[in-house]
């Protein structure tokens, strides 16, 4: 071998090993990228798990909301009605403690005119009593005492001997 092709096959040799070990370092760089790729990728793939499963909960929360929605939008009408008895209610106690205060006015009325009654009938005779009113003194006649004792002899009475 001669010294030319020694010193070629050496140049090519070393070309080659630069070539080699260039492209060993791009094959490393190319794998860490893609390693790097990979891992934001999984990272991805996880939020983006987790995002569709926050979405399958949203959506059956609004499926449960519609639920309610339907529910509440049938117990408008309940509510108007309630608020409607309620109403009523009100009016008609208002009436009630306004009728309640009126027959206690009465009853107190009442009560002082039989008291004004008692107090003019106490003072008239009994003759006019019975003029104004005779039934309510026809009722109350005397009882008459037994004549038994007609000819008892009655002491300090002023009539015996």
């Amino acid at each position: 071998m001669s010294v030319e092709f020694s010193n070629a096959y050496q140049e090519i040799l070393l070309e080659n090993v630069y070539a080699i070990i260039k492209q060993n370092f791009i094959f490393q760089t190319q794998l860490k990228l893609a390693e790097e790729s990979g891992k934001a990728k999984e990272q991805l793939q996880a939020k983006y798990d987790e995002l569709a499963k926050m979405y399958e909960m949203a959506k059956g929360q609004v499926i449960e909301a519609a639920k309610f929605k339907v529910e509440l939008e049938g117990t408008a009408p309940l509510h108007e009605e309630k608020s409607r008895l309620q109403s009523a209610l009100n009016d008609s106690m208002k009436k009630y403690t306004a009728l309640q205060k009126d027959l206690e006015a009465k009853d107190t009325e009442i009560a002082s005119l039989k008291d004004y009654i008692e107090k003019l009938e106490n003072i008239a005779t009994p003759s006019k009593l019975k003029k104004l009113n005779p039934e309510k003194f026809a009722e109350e006649k005397p009882l008459e005492q037994p004549t038994s004792d007609l000819f008892a002899i009655k002491v300090n009475d002023g009539s015996s001997f």
